[in-house]
């Protein structure tokens, strides 16, 4: 699926998005891992939804993706047409104002977080009763955004949570946890 088109209509209205470097990673990570049931948590416009769900829907898998804004969310819906994805469920409200299992019957076992980089640590609260046993989360802009993620190391660190971080691109980077 050719996303470059969405790609420079974000880079012109600057609406961030995944890197290059990242969706490559990503799409590594996914077809390595094949998760069944993933989730996403802050998507804008849903360009790495939209990539994340064309993934894996090569082995008949869905992703579920949250994103507040209700103009973005408005916009998604657009591409999520245009683009044809019937694996991808979005709802346009934060997901820690709900019981996330009232919405999510599966476990997850694969979540991509880049949102209010501040509440990092409290997505993956709110996300750890819906997790399956064998998981993997990727935490996205984690170098450029540090400032702002003391309770997420803080709460790792706590919680004794093992996790690696990748470099992606220039002053930016990941976090991956597997469990």
């Amino acid at each position: 699926m050719d996303l470059s088109e969405l790609r420079a209509s974000c880079t012109d209205r600057k609406i961030p998005i995944i890197s290059i470097e990242t969706e490559s990673f990503l799409w590594n990570h996914l077809r390595q891992y094949k998760p069944k049931f993933c989730l996403e948590i802050g998507s804008a416009v849903w360009y790495s939804s939209i990539f994340i769900a064309n993934t894996i829907k090569e082995w008949w898998w869905v992703l579920y993706s949250f994103e507040i804004s209700y103009p973005s969310y408005m916009e998604g819906l657009q591409n999520i047409w245009k683009y044809g994805l019937k694996n991808l469920i979005v709802y346009p409200f934060d997901f820690q104002k709900i019981k996330l299992k009232e919405l999510i019957w599966h476990t997850i076992d694969f979540a991509f977080i880049d949102w209010q980089k501040n509440q990092y640590a409290n997505y993956l609260i709110n996300i750890s009763n819906i997790l399956n046993t064998k998981y993997s989360i990727i935490l996205d802009d984690v170098i450029k955004f540090k400032t702002k993620m003391s309770l997420l190391y803080e709460y790792l660190e706590k919680m004794q949570i093992f996790y690696e971080e990748f470099d992606m691109e220039k002053w930016d980077g990941i976090i991956v946890i597997k469990n």
